[in-house]
């Protein structure tokens, strides 16, 4: 029986283990939050397993202070490490292309037309909520950049494309055209800033809320591969 409950103590230590690895890896600046609590916390319980963070909890502990230098220089490993930018900013292309393509009609039931204004008709709520869900660090600064290229692609389409008159019967002039495209430019940013933050903020309160979701799937990762014969 003691060495049967060694062995589960020693399970349950190295899962936390490896829970603790992938989310500092993840983002870094958990790794001195965890440090700093961690006596707390095993005061608090007496026990391997950590204490079950309430809603409350879960929503402060959710909340990053934005460390712009900082972000700026983590752009690189967010570009090359996570799907927060490449991945939106793909899909984002993809829909432009494939609008233009069937047409560019903004007013028509088709497929096209919704996915266009979903994603790149200011301002693209929905690119820049799947940067800023895809990582938990800079995820503002991913949103940001989805939300720019979908700000970028509606001023192309609303200063290239051949619409003589609005869904309301209003006939578009070259200086509508250029509000428009002025109006995408300066909104799609920054909703892309906004909403990539609180995607951040709210993959991080579900993670705080639900630990055991991510300890089970380091734990997963952190088995080593099968060996090959």
């Amino acid at each position: 029986m003691a060495r049967a409950k060694s062995t589960a103590r020693a399970e349950a230590r190295r899962r936390h283990r490896a829970a603790t690895a992938a989310a500092t890896a993840e983002d870094p600046g958990l790794e001195a939050e965890m440090s700093s609590s961690a006596p707390r916390a095993k005061a608090a319980t007496g026990t391997a397993g950590g204490p079950r963070v309430g809603v409350l909890g879960s929503f402060r502990g959710a909340i990053r202070p934005v460390h712009f230098r900082e972000d700026l220089a983590d752009l690189p490993r967010l570009a090359t490490k996570t799907y927060a930018i490449w991945v939106p900013c793909l899909l984002v292309l993809a829909v432009a292309v494939v609008f233009e393509a069937t047409g560019g009609n903004i007013t028509s039931a088709g497929v096209p037309a919704l996915a266009f204004n979903l994603f790149v008709f200011p301002p693209p709520l929905a690119v820049a909520f799947l940067a800023g869900i895809l990582t938990q660090r800079s995820s503002y600064l991913a949103g940001g950049i989805a939300g720019t290229l979908g700000g970028i692609l509606f001023a192309i389409y609303v200063l290239t494309a051949n619409l003589p008159v609005s869904s309301t019967g209003v006939a578009i002039t070259n200086d509508i055209r250029v509000q428009n495209a002025v109006y995408a430019l300066i909104i799609s940013p920054t909703a892309g800033v906004a909403v990539g933050g609180f995607a951040g903020f709210y993959r991080r309160f579900l993670r705080m809320a639900n630990p055991n979701a991510g300890a089970r799937s380091a734990a997963r990762s952190s088995k080593p591969a099968p060996r090959r014969r």
